[in-house]
Order: structure tokens, then sequence, then C-alpha cells
């Protein structure tokens, strides 16, 4: 029964992504309320239906961002300027990044890896520049969560960021993705950590300043 639950699940997810898709491609604050996705073990059905209302509405899911102009990247070298500072005890590795065109569209993103003894932990930000190619999936995948003894992957919205956060228990692995200002995805990839040292390194981003960064 569980096994058909979840191949009519993934069934209708690939059918909602695709009626949606047709475009191609802190300052620090107190801890926002977090919500969560339905999680389809949980609440199989619940899940099915939410995946149907947004096979419904998928199309209007890009209108958030349709109606703005289009938008060049910010520099991968600006960019870089809003990766965070290593904390106490931490050793920061030097700063990557990139702007790369495919077309007429162009992404930038940065990352910087920093290590404590066994534990890693990676920090990316991509400015998608309004890619409604790369919005749509995401944003859809945010509604959905799953746990179980290995692991959670579930999504969630932190404030009003909507994304997605992952964890195995065994290799103590896990990932934060979070959108901010309906532009710039921030990653956020762990080794050998807790689980909540992936909202702890979110605390240590400047998001809110990332936020306002003109769309212009």
């Amino acid at each position: 029964m569980k096994a058909t639950i979840n191949y009519i699940f993934l069934s209708l997810i690939i059918l909602t992504t695709s009626t949606g898709c047709n475009t191609i491609f802190n300052s620090k604050s107190e801890t926002p309320e977090v919500q969560e996705g339905i999680d389809i073990q949980k609440n199989p059905i619940g899940a099915i239906q939410k995946v149907i209302e947004l096979s419904k509405n998928a199309q209007n899911i890009p209108d958030e961002i349709a109606n703005q102009e289009p938008v060049e990247p910010i520099s991968f070298k600006k960019l870089i300027n809003y990766l965070p500072q290593a904390p106490l005890g931490w050793k920061a590795e030097e700063p990557e990044g990139s702007t790369n065109s495919f077309g007429k569209y162009s992404i930038s993103q940065v990352n910087q890896a920093y290590t404590k003894g066994e534990k890693q932990i990676k920090v990316s930000i991509f400015d998608w520049a309004f890619n409604s190619a790369l919005y749509t999936p995401f944003i859809l995948t945010t509604e959905f969560s799953q746990e179980s003894t290995d692991g959670y992957n579930k999504g969630i919205k932190i404030g009003d960021l909507p994304g997605r956060e992952e964890y195995t228990y065994a290799s103590k692995e896990g990932s934060l993705n979070l959108l901010v200002n309906s532009r710039f995805l921030v990653q956020i990839n762990g080794n050998n950590i807790e689980d909540d040292e992936l909202r702890e390194w979110w605390q240590r981003m400047d998001y809110q300043s990332l936020s306002k960064i003109s769309n212009k």
C-alpha cells in the first residue's frame, strides 16, 4: 500500500512540475517561525490532495516573478560579501564564485567551505535572477515532507522564506535550502554535524541584507 501511495505521489509531482514550468530557464534577528510541509507518510491523502491543488494552480506560481523586469545577476565578486564569517573555532577556506550564462540567461553563484575538526560546512548562494524554470519546481517541493528512522526530507518555511531541509541520522549529513526574495537560493550543506547545526548556520547569514538587493 505504501509503495502504491508513493508511486501515485511521485507521478503527480512529475505532472505538476511539468505543468508549471513553461519558461526557460543579518543583520541577524530573532529566530523566525518555522513551518513544515505535509508529511507524505503520516498524511499521504493530504499530500496527494495538495499536489492536485498545486497542479491546478502551478501556472500561477511563476506570476510572483513574471511581472518583474528581467535582471542581470549580481556579480559573484559582490555576492561573496554575503557569505558568513567563520565562527569561533572554525576555519574558513577561500571563497569561490562564478557567473555563468546560457542563452540570454545568467546565474551567479558563490560558495565557501568551513571546517572544525571532523565537521564540515559548505555555504553556497545562487542568484537565480528570477529564472522561473528553477524557481517553480523548487517552490513545489517545499510543500511536502517525509521522515523515517533513516532521517528526514521536508519542505519548510522559515519566516516567509520557503525551503527544504534534509538530514540522514547515520551519516550525520544534511542540507538546508532557502529561497530569499524569490531570487537568491541559500544552500547550507553539512557533514559530521547534528541536525540543529544547519539552522544555526542559517542564523549566521546576513539574509536580511541579501533580501534588500535591488531587483533592477
